[in-house]
Order: C-alpha cells, then structure tokens, then sequence
C-alpha cells in the first residue's frame, strides 16, 4: 500500500456512521501506519470548508512522539481539530486551553488543574455518588429507558455545572449549546442550529456568570479562572469566554459517551458483563479502561508540524497537519494482546483515550470517578439490564459519541 492511498477518507463524518472503520485502520497501520488523506471535495457535508489534506498516524508509538513534542507539532497554529479554522474564528478556537502550546499552556492550565486533583476528585466522591444515586432512583422502578439522556448524561452535566457554578435551572440550556456545537455535522444532535450564534449565545451567558463571580468570588472554577491572573495579568473576558465553552463542552460529553459505550459493550460481550457483575469492586475498574481502550469517546485530534521532519521515514513538511487515530492506536498490534478482543481483565493496558503528554486530560481522575460511582450503580442495581434496539451514532469524525440508546431491565421494587 502507497501511504498516500485516501481510499476511505476520515474527514468524512460517513466515514465513522457504523464506529470507527477498524477494518481499515488495521490495514493502514499494517501498511502505510503515517498515510496521506486528501481533503475531499465539496460532496463531503462538513460544516468547515477544507483547505488541505493532512497525514494520518495510526501506530501507538507514534502518537505518544507526537503528543509529546509540542515544539515540533503544535496545537496551536492550526488548532487541535481536522478542519482548518475559518481565519475570523481562529483566535478564539486558539485561546481554549486544549489548543494552546507551552509556555502559555502550561501556564493557564495550573490555574485550574488544582481541581481535579487525585485529593480534590476524593474530596468529591461522597456528593458524586449521591448524585448517581439519585439518577438511577428516578429510572429503576421503569423497567426501561433511553440511556444517554435518562442515565449517562445526567451525572457529568450536574457536576461540571456544579463545579463551575452554573445554576441548576440552567443545566438543560447548557446541554443543548453544548449538543449544538459537538454535533454540529449531526443533524439529530445539532437540530439546525447556527454553531455561531450558539457560541455568541454561551460567550454572553459566561460574561454574566463572570460577572457575579467577580462581585462575590467562590470556589468554583469559573471564580477561580476570572479572579486570577497569569503572569501577573488578568484573565481577558476573550479568554474566559473560551474557556468556558470548552470546559462546558469536553466536561460532560465524553463521559457521557463513555458511560453509554460501556453499557454498549456490556450487552456485546455478556460474558464479560457476568464477570462484572460477579464482582463489581475487582472488575468494574479494569472494565472501564477496557471499554476506554475499545472504544475511546474522542477519534482524533490534530498537531500542525512547525518544522520539515520524519515520521518512520514519511517526510512531513512545515505546515503540514498531522492527526492522531484514537480508535487505531488503542488497537495497535504491538502494543495490545489481541486487540479486537474485548477483556475486562486485560493488563496492563496503556490505553490513549486521555491522550498523553502535555494535552494528556485535564479531567481524566474526575471522569474515572463518575464512570465507577455511575457504572456500579446501574450494575448493582439494574443487573439485568440490555440493550434492545440497534444504539443510534453521532455522525462526527471528532467525537465516537451514541445519541440514543434504549435498554430495559427488570424494574426495581
């Protein structure tokens, strides 16, 4: 195979309407694992136009280079996404933390990682599992329900409203600004709505809850961020405002879409879900990476090369964009034991569904947390719980995320 094939091209969200092509992606990184994909033509329905093609890296080894020399292949210049910005809308993608390079990254991020520390995410669990206690009382006694919006929504929307001080009454807003910008080449999650206007709508709400955070400082993240500095220089409503949707955007997607997988892969692979269930303190943990490792919620990322160099003999020049395949590099021969196959007790496993390097998850400790408090209780609770109905993918080649899922299960007394 030439590495220069594009005989499937992953820009295009219908690439990835039955899940990631593995398939494909085992080919690729059996013969061409750093392989060209040209930008397709304008029969491909995106919501960015597509400037230039970008080289695909489908080896773990490689992506954990990349990942970690940000002096050699930015976030910045070109952002972390596959498309390529328009120019108006590039300052402000630039200014979200997940598209920042050091020094300003590493500078920004220690404003609020002291949140999601080990010993913070601790401090936390008692109120998350209360949470998720509360989430499964109010669907048990059904018998069935929609599982991403009844169950796997619910607890990472309530948190990272919580921690960032966002009012309970608006939760439902956020969830849908939040729906309308990472589904925006989804018409079943997006619903039409002007991703524009949608960030104009969320950069507004986030200037009035920084303005009650300046008149009355907490200890939520947003107080922390608009009432603190770098270098000695306050936070720009510009950057807050980005910041912001970010943290309401990537806080509670993809561990929603890691809850609603995890259930996916229970009914797949029920021998692995009576393991689970034989007992939940051994196995839940180990299932939950598994699940991460088989079928990670992000798909891919991009870096942008800031210099000529070579990735196992392919020439990348200046300029060029380089994406990292999640789905391939969790599955990748040289690392993983049979790596199609789907084990709960499989370890080690050094997954990349976080990333890794200087982008490695900002909220990876808090994300386990709400995996297991949720993921145990349903399990305990709800034992016999399955999927009935073929799940419904988001059509995206950023996120591997479910929109609608039903299951049903022996009703609690």
């Amino acid at each position: 195979m030439d590495p220069r094939p594009g005989e499937l091209n992953l820009f295009d969200p219908d690439a990835y309407r039955s899940g990631p092509p593995h398939a494909y992606l085992r080919r690729l990184r059996r013969e061409a694992p750093v392989c060209w994909h040209d930008a397709p033509g304008p029969e491909v329905r995106c919501i960015s136009k597509l400037d230039t093609g970008y080289w695909l890296l489908t080896r773990h080894a490689d992506v954990v280079e990349v990942s970690r020399d940000p002096r050699l292949f930015s976030s910045y210049l070109g952002t972390c996404f596959l498309m390529d910005p328009a120019p108006d809308a590039l300052p402000g993608l630039q200014a979200m933390l997940v598209n920042m390079d050091p020094p300003g990254h590493v500078r920004y991020r220690r404003l609020v990682q002291r949140g999601f520390t080990p010993r913070m995410v601790s401090e936390l669990e008692p109120r998350i599992r209360a949470h998720a206690r509360r989430i499964v009382d109010n669907v048990a006694p059904k018998g069935g329900c929609e599982f991403v919006t009844e169950l796997a929504c619910e607890l990472p929307l309530i948190l990272i409203c919580e921690l960032m001080g966002i009012p309970e009454e608006d939760r439902k807003q956020i969830f849908d600004w939040s729906n309308a910008l990472i589904g925006a080449d989804d018409p079943y999650l997006n619903g039409g709505a002007d991703t524009t206007q949608v960030s104009v709508q969320m950069w507004m709400y986030s200037n009035e809850l920084a303005a009650k955070k300046r008149a009355k400082p907490d200890d939520t993240l947003i107080s922390k961020y608009v009432n603190g500095d770098v270098d000695g220089a306050p936070i720009s409503d510009f950057e807050l405002n980005n910041f912001f949707v970010l943290l309401a955007v990537a806080g509670n997607e993809t561990t929603r879409n890691a809850t609603s997988h995890f259930m996916r892969l229970m009914s797949e692979h029920p021998d692995q879900f009576e393991l689970v269930r034989t007992d939940v303190d051994r196995f839940l943990p180990g299932a939950i990476e598994e699940a991460l490792r088989f079928s990670p919620p992000v798909v891919a990322f991009r870096r942008t090369a800031l210099a000529d160099t070579e990735i196992r003999g392919v020439r990348i020049r200046k300029g060029d964009k380089v994406v990292m395949s999640y789905p391939s590099v969790n599955r990748d021969e040289e690392v993983f034991e049979d790596p199609d196959r789907f084990d709960v007790r499989r370890s080690p496993n050094p997954h990349l569904a976080f990333g890794i390097g200087e982008h490695f998850c900002l909220g990876a400790n808090f994300a386990r947390m709400q995996l297991r408090s949720i993921l145990r209780e349903v399990i305990t609770r709800l034992p016999d719980i399955r999927v009935v109905a073929p799940p419904r993918l988001q059509r995206s080649n950023l996120i591997h995320g479910i929109t609608e899922m039903r299951v049903e299960y022996t009703p609690e007394a």
